[in-house]
């Protein structure tokens, strides 16, 4: 250590001031601290670990130049990765707001008159020369008829719907009709579904052929009739009366 210590002072003494030398120390230093960037440009400076064994070198090097702060150029973008597994279905959104109310479609057509329908015929014929008909068709209308009757000769019905009078208080749910005629004076009774009878009477106007009068005024029958109707009659408690026995008569009377 002291033999060299002398000999550093020695060049110290003997040349450190000589310009050869300085511009050796000038090129070694700047031979450290200056080197070409792999891009073309910038300033890199080698930074050498203390403990680093040049055995391994090349094989510790970092993924971007082995440890040398200035990185080299990028490389080729690699291949796309397989496809990852798919994820859990979202949450459902909110509904949407209602739409607006379509058109309404055409009206369908009529059906066929169920075989449940009231329908009902009756006729009266008191003379010799014409003939009187109430009917009940399936659209729920009663009808009083007349024709004439001669001989052979028979003439056309002719029909009064006894429905039109907006007054006159036309039964609803009629099932039933029937007919009567007395002094030129016609009844036309109805029974409804709910068990009520309706009348309304026709005057027949005598002619060639005969005409009939209605005014089409239904009034209910009263009262209607009841379960049980009449009311029975109070039994006796008396002893029924015995025929006599013709052998107990007296002697006069035998």
């Amino acid at each position: 250590m002291k033999g060299g210590t002398l000999a550093s002072l020695a060049l110290v003494v003997a040349g450190i001031a000589s310009p050869a030398f300085a511009t050796a120390q000038g090129v070694q230093a700047a031979a450290t601290v200056r080197s070409a960037s792999p891009t073309g440009g910038g300033d890199c400076t080698t930074k050498k670990s203390s403990n680093h064994d040049p055995r391994v070198a090349g094989t510790q090097a970092g993924p971007r130049g082995g440890g040398d702060e200035c990185e080299g150029q990028r490389g080729p973008t690699g291949p796309t990765g397989p496809r990852g597994p798919q994820g859990e279905p979202g949450e459902d959104g909110a509904d949407g707001a209602t739409g607006a109310t379509g058109a309404t479609g055409a009206t369908g057509a009529t059906g066929a008159t169920g075989a449940g329908a009231c329908v009902d015929v009756d006729a009266v014929r008191d003379n010799n020369d014409r003939e009187f008909k109430a009917a009940l068709t399936p659209d729920g209308i009663t009808y009083a008829g007349v024709r004439e009757i001669q001989n052979t000769t028979v003439g056309p019905w002719i029909w009064y719907d006894l429905t039109t009078n907006e007054e006159g208080d036309y039964p609803a749910g009629a099932c039933g009709v029937s007919i009567g005629h007395q002094a030129n004076r016609l009844v036309i009774e109805v029974i409804t579904t709910g068990g009520e009878i309706w009348e309304t009477f026709c005057d027949v106007n005598l002619g060639t052929p005969d005409t009939l009068t209605c005014n089409g005024v239904w009034n209910d029958a009263v009262p209607q009739p009841n379960p049980g109707d009449p009311p029975a009659p109070l039994r006796t408690h008396e002893q029924p009366i015995r025929p006599t026995d013709p052998n107990h008569l007296p002697k006069a009377l035998k």
